[in-house]
């Protein structure tokens, strides 16, 4: 009795260091200041909902609320802490509740220690180059980064034939992501319903009962995503158009996803494969459970194809039909997949070689070389991904010179953010350039329109575009308020009540625009200071 007590205590002691390696290993690719991409859009969303006084005026914030779960779940902490302290809150737990699962899901098919670390390393760097449609798992803190923590535990409840617990499981992470949980429930029911005709069986009432909770508790993000469509058919057809086919191609349209997308996807799809055959004589019986996993995600994927190319560009029913992210399943379950396989396969021949943990490893340094560089890269480049994305970066030759430039540039778009923050009104508006995410985050107030945030109710996403194109027309094929004339500018303000524009400034010409144009008043950087951005209040029409 001992003894067993003694190997579980070292079993369980092993799991924890596992879980606490990968969400290091988390940390180490991922773990960039906040903001990160979404986090200025989530976040930012769920302070609004507790505090409607932050960013009152803001057209986005103040349009319906998609992820309510989220919010309720975690909103209140913005009310008690800065929004940096909770994007990093939410990341460790985001970051646990992956790592957990990954550790628990890849010891439980391999049955050896430093299994559930492989597993989830291969399955970050797969994720991150072998996606399709950018469907990316291990990110800052959202709504899908909770999801997929709350489904990949429901994935390994399933392997012990727990199914009960699996519904719950994934139930709630439909609640919090409706798409993201709710098209992993669809891959369980149709494995679930196959396994059970195969076997002649009926689900135990404990079974369905817990199936209905699942059920029930996904209504929280089925709910307010019904409710964001429009009963006006030309409304919704519109809006639907704009979803698809002006701001998330990239995600929803696979005849614009980049080619090299398309190869790396299907490289890793020769991966799976290959690899699935090679692991056959060390498969365990939770392997084909994964397998099916990614097999059923390729077939939403195809579904997706189909529709693209039948339906064609044309038809509302298609622009309807690709709101619901045919391909990003595939993007998580197919890694998923071909990580289980290679674990499945590195173990099996160290065990069947008496390697012991030389080739595990072996495998594990290799993938330092990929959190190596991943490192390497924020050395060079330490900005929030948030504004990586989105801020311009210095063009010099020197390497030094360029990240000391670059750095120069961010601190310099904070500082004009932190003047709005410190100088204008609660309520103020502002027209802000056309690719930064992060004013919001910095500024706390409020912008009449930016690319990212786009609302998701129809009504307000047809007002977005309307708003997007009326302050960022196209001026010789290209978008940017250095184009667009005073006279528009101020049109501009007087229809959307801003009284503040934040512009770029990296011209002679354009850190002299308004010298001969009383309507706006240069309020930042201080006379004589050099900024790369500038903020101007609009005091009215000559």
């Amino acid at each position: 009795m001992d003894d067993r007590r003694n190997k579980q205590k070292i079993g369980s002691t092993s799991y924890f260091m596992e879980v606490v390696l990968l969400v290091l290993i988390f940390a180490c690719s991922h773990g960039s200041p906040p903001p990160d991409a979404n986090e200025a859009h989530y976040l930012v969303k769920a302070k609004h909902y507790w505090n409607p006084e932050f960013g009152s005026t803001d057209f986005f914030l103040s349009s319906a609320d998609a992820h309510l779960i989220f919010y309720w779940a975690f909103g209140w902490l913005t009310v008690l802490f800065e929004l940096p302290v909770v994007a990093w809150i939410g990341r460790l737990l985001s970051w646990l509740l992956i790592g957990s699962a990954l550790a628990s899901i890849g010891r439980r098919l391999v049955g050896k220690r430093l299994a559930g670390v492989l597993l989830g390393t291969v399955f970050v760097v797969l994720t991150e180059y072998g996606h399709l449609a950018g469907e990316w798992v291990i990110v800052g803190f959202e709504a899908k980064t909770i999801s997929y923590g709350l489904a990949f535990w429901g994935i390994r409840m399933t392997l012990d034939g727990k199914w009960g617990y699996a519904w719950i499981l994934t139930g709630c992470a439909a609640a919090f992501h409706v798409l993201a949980g709710g098209w992993i429930v669809f891959c369980l029911l149709i494995i679930r319903g196959l396994e059970l005709s195969s076997q002649r069986k009926r689900p135990g009432q404990t079974e369905v009962c817990t199936l209905l909770l699942g059920g029930f508790l996904a209504l929280g993000g089925l709910i307010p995503g019904i409710l964001l469509s429009s009963s006006d058919p030309d409304t919704s057809a519109q809006a639907n158009y704009l979803y698809v086919h002006i701001r998330l191609p990239h995600h929803l349209v696979i005849t614009t996803f980049a080619t090299q997308r398309i190869v790396a996807f299907s490289v890793l799809l020769c991966g799976l494969f290959m690899s699935w055959k090679f692991a056959a004589r060390w498969r365990t019986d939770g392997s084909g459970t994964v397998m099916r996993l990614g097999l059923t995600s390729l077939l939403i994927a195809g579904i997706g194809i189909l529709i693209t190319f039948w339906l064609g560009d044309e038809s509302p029913r298609q622009h309807q039909l690709l709101r619901f992210y045919f391909y990003r399943t595939s993007d998580v379950l197919i890694p998923l997949a071909t990580g289980a396989c290679v674990c499945t396969i590195i173990f099996g021949v160290a065990s069947e070689k008496q390697l012991g943990m030389r080739l595990p490893g072996s495998a594990l340094l290799l993938i330092g070389v990929y959190l190596g560089g991943g490192l390497t890269e924020r050395y060079w480049d330490p900005r929030p991904r948030g504004d990586v994305l989105a801020l311009p970066r210095s063009k010099k030759t020197d390497r030094q010179a360029r990240k000391e430039n670059t750095l120069r540039i961010y601190r310099h778009w904070q500082l004009a953010c932190l003047w709005m923050k410190n100088n204008s009104p609660v309520d103020a508006i502002a027209i802000t350039p056309l690719r930064q995410q992060t004013f919001k985050w910095y500024s706390e107030r409020g912008e009449v329109v930016t690319r990212k945030d786009m609302p998701q109710d129809a009504a307000s996403l047809l007002e977005w575009h309307a708003r997007r194109e009326a302050v960022y027309p196209f001026v010789d094929g290209v978008r940017g308020l250095s184009r667009v004339s005073n006279d528009l500018l101020a049109q501009n303000c007087d229809r959307y009540d801003a009284e503040y524009l934040v512009l770029t400034q990296f011209s002679k010409e354009s850190r002299q625009r308004f010298d001969n144009d009383s309507r706006f008043v240069k309020m930042f950087p201080p006379e004589g200071k050099f900024s790369y951005y500038g903020v101007f209040k609009f005091v009215g029409s000559r």
